[in-house]
């Protein structure tokens, strides 16, 4: 007895000492993240000052000897705002934040917030339905399959507002206009008069500077950080909606190459952070609008922050062609453009959400 004890003592030592006990041998898994756009802006501080601790933190509690070794790319380091998909797609990245408001042509079915202006100014919301939207719809899901990425969490933005080089005080104002809007946001000004001027924060600045364009549509978390209220002064609150406008996504071969279990962390840790995205943009929002105008207080023309009435944002609702119907005709070869439509309106109703327009009831 006392000889197979010491023997089976003596085994233990060995495989330890091996390598081969109780504990288990490291494993790192080298990842790169990054995004087209700086950690100034939301969702993607939260990348690094979230996602990336929070995923360490569950990895290392799993205590098999994984690690995750990092490398954080952002504020275009790696690749700019035209190439958020291809970057992921292609391996650039492992994870980034891919800005599929720029992505119609590859991810057409992605848009159906884009088309539906005017509901809700509670980006919270938008995410929940968002992120139900992306695990449920299988043809959404099939837009990131099939270009090689894996869905991870939405991302939005807080509701949009006019920032332009000088004042609108109607709705008619805007007829003839250049006004930057990045991609299918752009269709927001039909039916204005104006004309749309493709752009992002990160050119939103020196557009409206050299007279490329006269203003903005945009959202208040990032015309702060930018400081685009020095050039375009006159802001106009008019609530044209929070927007989902992507997500955070990994590059499936990537992803296939973890342990399922250190992959479900990835995706849990993800929607962690598209809530906390959601709860940090309303933070900020108010906070942004008032900061910008005690600090656009002194140059010349001042800050003016001034809402659109309620009459002239609704000629603006009425006045717009129904763009969710065109939207659901167009793509009607790529998928169930007007199931898409109808599941988001309903979602967002069944959140006490109501929209100045039904879209949906107009299909």
């Amino acid at each position: 007895m006392m000889k197979r004890a010491f023997l089976a003592t003596t085994l233990v030592a060995a495989l330890t000492a091996a390598g081969m006990g109780t504990a288990h041998a490291q494993q790192t898994f080298k990842l790169t993240i990054a995004s087209s756009h700086p950690t100034t802006l939301p969702w993607v501080g939260l990348m690094s000052s979230l996602f990336v601790p929070e995923v360490n933190k569950r990895v290392a509690a799993l205590n098999k000897g994984y690690k995750i070794e990092w490398r954080e790319a952002y504020g275009g380091q790696l690749y700019k705002m035209n190439a958020t998909l291809t970057s992921v797609e292609q391996g650039i990245t492992d994870i980034g934040w891919v800005f599929h408001n720029l992505e119609a042509a590859k991810m057409p079915l992605s848009q159906f917030g884009t088309v539906t202006p005017f509901t809700t100014d509670d980006v919270r919301i938008i995410l929940d339905v968002a992120n139900e939207m992306n695990e449920k719809v299988p043809a959404l899901q099939k837009e990131w399959e099939k270009n090689n990425m894996v869905f991870l969490g939405a991302t939005g933005v807080d509701t949009y507002h006019l920032f332009t080089k000088n004042p609108i005080a109607t709705y008619a104002d805007l007829k003839g206009r250049k006004i930057s809007a990045p991609g299918s946001i752009g269709l927001w000004l039909k039916g204005s008069g104006a004309v749309p001027v493709d752009g992002s924060l990160t050119s939103y600045y020196t557009d409206i500077q050299t007279g490329v364009s006269e203003g903005t549509i945009s959202i208040a978390t990032g015309i702060l950080p930018n400081k685009i209220y020095e050039v375009a002064p006159y802001v106009t609150t008019v609530n044209i909606g929070a927007l989902y406008i992507g997500g955070m996504a990994m590059n499936k071969d990537s992803y296939a190459g973890l342990p399922p279990e250190v992959q479900q962390i990835v995706k849990d840790v993800g929607k962690e952070y598209s809530k906390a995205l959601g709860a940090t943009l309303m933070q900020r929002y108010e906070t942004a609008l008032k900061t910008m105008e005690t600090n656009g207080a002194k140059q010349t023309p001042s800050v003016r922050i001034t809402n659109m009435s309620s009459g002239e944002r609704d000629k603006w609702v009425k006045t717009m062609p129904n763009l969710a119907a065109e939207w659901a005709k167009t793509n009607a070869s790529k998928g169930p453009a007007k199931e898409i439509v109808k599941t988001y309106m309903d979602a967002l109703r069944k959140r006490g959400v109501k929209p100045a327009r039904d879209w949906d009831k107009e299909l």
